[in-house]
């Protein structure tokens, strides 16, 4: 009896986290259920010359 227990509660945690993974892709979006965006856009707007930064590797 505790064996099946055990098993649905694996399932339910299963399908919540698939639902989870499913709503933070953006999928229920349509319905107005979408996670709030982590973005920031208009950073790259405040950026002066983006374009010239080059990355060096520091020689010894």
């Amino acid at each position: 009896m505790k064996l099946l227990k055990l098993r649905w509660l694996i399932l339910v945690l299963l399908f919540l986290n698939g639902l989870f993974y499913i709503w933070q892709e953006g999928a229920f979006k349509a319905w107005g259920w979408a996670p709030p965006s982590a973005r920031e856009p208009e950073r790259t707007t405040q950026q002066i010359n983006p374009d010239h930064i080059e990355i060096k590797r520091k020689t010894p």
